[in-house]
């Protein structure tokens, strides 16, 4: 880490404190304690001056403490009356990007600075399982043993060590003292949140609002402080959405966007037009809902969502609709207890989009590449069909772009009343999914971290960019009208992203076959809570509105295997979440084709009940009751057989004869049409026993003995008896 030789330090001063001193109210700028145009390399007549305005006004602490700096350290001091502070004896926070250990450091009056690492602090709640500080969450709460803090005046600094070359800074989004018995000493209305309605922008003269959107698209770049010799090909526009969209959309601060306009070589100037050229969309786009803010990842799911507006449907519905356990989705799923199974009838919708659930899904900041694909694969990237049916740049064959395609074709394209947007995405998706392979992009399975980083940014770049699309052209609300027109979907989803392409669903490490020994992520665990949360993301945002097509959009038993990945790696099994994934996989194939066709119609291997079973007491429903166990793999059984039973033995496709699925030649566990008629269970095909009737002979006497209703578990050996009359199921029935 490069050692700091210079700080920032701003002081933020409370009412109770100030109140004293007279002062005014908010000047609406955005500077002192949440907009300061302070994050500089070096203190300047600028920075004290708004020191001076910080001691001059009156009113709560205004939060979040943006603790950001191009790449020195920065020091952001608040200073509170606390009458009780002697009985300190934990600071606690709820931090954004707090992305390495030693990345910041706290310090109560003047006394020795505290280095927040995994070692020094304790991480709360379940980031704390995925690897803490560093880890697969970006936001995390934590406590840091303290001492020091006095009876009345108090100043808690917080200082930002320096950039690992990547990032320029962390937000304390909120914080207090905690005596020994664990209560707040510091009164809540100490606190207030700062509100982007009111920020202005920094140089709002059209001529600087003119530079700023020029800057924004052209101006030259460093990678970071840290390789200031390393000019970047990409320009602000590449990375970000083309307009800068995101940065308004999610209330990006002046202050965020000029510390990081710093960070890549442009001066404090050039961030202040950039900042006020992205003030200026205000007259072009919708003021962004209240959950529009950095930290708060987009599509978080959550009550009500769907009764907002669709442009806001992005930012999703907070960090407060995380939870902690698992068992709360159960209660948004079932609010009466599980008792009417027609609830998650394989036949009906659920609303994924409005079912809280306990993972934290990635913020805007890791939407974002790191590496744009031009940085990554130079002229390889620039002049591929990739590139050029994005935006028409470069020497490429293809013969369209979607920028122009979505532009000139207007609504009636984007519902897919003229022209094909599904197969337009969906040949731009294959460009990176199968066609992509620049000559130095390394040896899958064992890409170095170097590797990693430059694919996982190509990924994200297509993932940006088709957010870019979905929001420039109001895809969002026309794609569920363009699923029913092109692709006669029976179960369009109120709003969502178009096509069979998964552009959410590669951006996981898992597709992208990163080794997860020596993952870019820094751990196993962290790796796959990035893959589960691209994976939850694609069904939130285009499940496949019950057409769906073998694997696309969506390749429902890679989630499975990856959910039971997690929780092996971090000991923490979510019963819950992967229930709500195997429903929705079974409701998307449950669909009106049947089972002549189970590449787009009905099919055990995505929908089977085993896997919401998964192990039972030993597996998923680890450390969640018994009786919970039972209600719920109950409902779904049953309602599983009603679907399964309904279909005629006769119209199944099945391996060996003239119907089977092309290629399905054994009966493996990837076989989506029946084994053999004369298959018996643990008998080898293609050198393995994993199957369908081989894992159900198997578990149905576990599952039995966990209690599971034993009329469901007698109707699925008859039915199992019936598809393979040679396997004796009868013989496990119990009455």
């Amino acid at each position: 880490m490069k050692r700091l030789n210079r700080m920032v330090v701003i002081s933020v001063l409370s009412e109770a404190l100030l109140s004293a001193c007279g002062g005014g109210g908010a000047n609406g700028t955005g500077d002192a304690a949440g907009e300061s145009n302070a994050g500089v390399d070096n203190a300047t007549p600028v920075d004290h001056a708004l020191s001076a305005r910080a001691r001059a006004r009156a009113g709560p602490l205004v939060m979040p403490l943006e603790v950001m700096s191009a790449s020195s350290g920065q020091v952001v001091s608040a200073t509170l009356r606390i009458p009780a502070g002697a009985s300190a004896k934990v600071l606690t926070m709820q931090v954004n990007n707090l992305s390495f250990d030693g990345k910041g450091s706290v310090q109560i009056n003047g006394g020795n600075w505290i280095a927040l690492t995994n070692a020094s602090v304790t991480v709360l709640g379940n980031a704390k399982l995925y690897g803490g500080i560093g880890g697969g969450y970006d936001t995390i709460s934590l406590n840091v043993p303290v001492s020091g803090a006095v009876n009345g005046t108090n100043t808690i600094s917080f200082r930002f060590n320096g950039t690992d070359g990547v990032s320029s800074g962390y937000r304390v989004l909120s914080f207090n003292l905690l005596d020994s018995a664990g209560n707040k000493l510091i009164a809540a209305s100490s606190f207030a949140q700062d509100d982007p309605a009111t920020w202005t922008a920094p140089l709002p003269g059209a001529s600087d609002i003119a530079t700023g959107q020029q800057l924004w698209q052209s101006a030259q770049l460093i990678e970071s402080p840290l390789n200031a010799g390393h000019q970047l090909r990409a320009h602000c526009m590449d990375c970000h959405s083309v307009s800068g969209s995101d940065l308004f959309k999610f209330n990006y601060s002046n202050n965020s966007i000029v510390v990081r306009s710093q960070f890549h070589g442009l001066s404090a100037t050039q961030g202040q037009q950039i900042a006020s050229y992205i003030r200026s969309l205000k007259n072009q786009l919708p003021m962004p809902g209240a959950n529009c803010r950095p930290w708060n990842p987009p599509y978080q799911p959550g009550p009500g969502l769907d009764a907002a507006p669709v442009s806001d449907w992005t930012c999703g519905a907070g960090l407060g609709a995380v939870s902690e356990n698992d068992l709360d989705t159960l209660a948004a799923i079932f609010p009466n207890g599980v008792v009417d199974r027609t609830l998650v009838a394989t036949k009906g919708q659920i609303n994924l989009r409005e079912i809280p659930i306990g993972l934290q899904l990635p913020d805007w900041n890791h939407w974002v590449p790191r590496v744009h694909p031009k940085d990554a694969w130079g002229d390889y990237f620039t002049n591929s069909n990739l590139n050029k049916e994005y935006a028409g740049e470069g020497s490429g064959n293809g013969t369209y772009n979607m920028r122009t395609q979505l532009a000139q074709g207007g609504v009636n394209y984007t519902q897919g009343r003229t022209g094909n947007i599904f197969n337009d995405l969906y040949y731009w998706g294959v460009e990176f999914g199968e066609r992509f392979a620049p000559p130095n992009q390394g040896t899958s399975g064992s890409y170095t971290i170097a590797q990693q980083e430059n694919l996982y940014g190509t990924a994200q770049w297509q993932l940006m960019k088709s957010w870019e699309l979905a929001q420039d052209y109001s895809l969002e609300q026309n794609c569920p009208t363009a699923w029913v027109n092109l692709q006669h979907a029976p179960k369009p989803e109120k709003r969502g992203w178009c096509n069979y392409w998964r552009f959410v669903f590669n951006v996981s490490p898992h597709i992208l076959n990163f080794p997860s020994a020596n993952s870019m992520f820094g751990s196993e665990v962290a790796q796959y809570v990035k893959a589960n949360q691209w994976y939850y993301l694609q069904v939130l945002l285009n499940p496949g509105s019950g057409a769906h097509l073998v694997h696309m959009p969506v390749d429902w038993q890679y989630a499975y295997g990856l959910m039971k990945d997690l929780a092996q790696s971090s000991g923490r099994p979510e019963p819950i979440r992967n229930f709500l994934y195997v429903l929705k996989g079974a409701q998307e194939m449950d669909n009106g084709i049947g089972v002549a066709n189970v590449n787009q119609g009905w099919t055990i291997r995505d929908s089977s009940p085993l896997d919401v079973w998964s192990g039972g007491q030993n597996g998923v429903w680890k450390g969640t009751s018994v009786a919970t166990e039972q209600a719920v793999v109950n409902a779904f059984l049953a309602n599983w057989l009603d679907t399964t039973t309904s279909f005629n033995l006769g119209n199944w496709q099945r391996e060996g004869q003239a119907n089977t699925v092309s290629g399905e030649i054994t009966c493996g566990w990837s076989i989506r049409s029946l084994c053999a008629l004369d298959y018996v269970h643990g008998m080898p095909s293609g050198g393995t026993i994993e199957n369908f009737p081989t894992w159900t002979w198997n578990q149905v006497p576990l599952m039995r003995g966990e209690g599971i209703d034993n009329t469901q578990l007698n109707r699925l050996l008859t039915w199992l008896n019936a598809a393979y009359p040679s396997g004796n199921y009868l013989s496990l029935r119990q009455n």
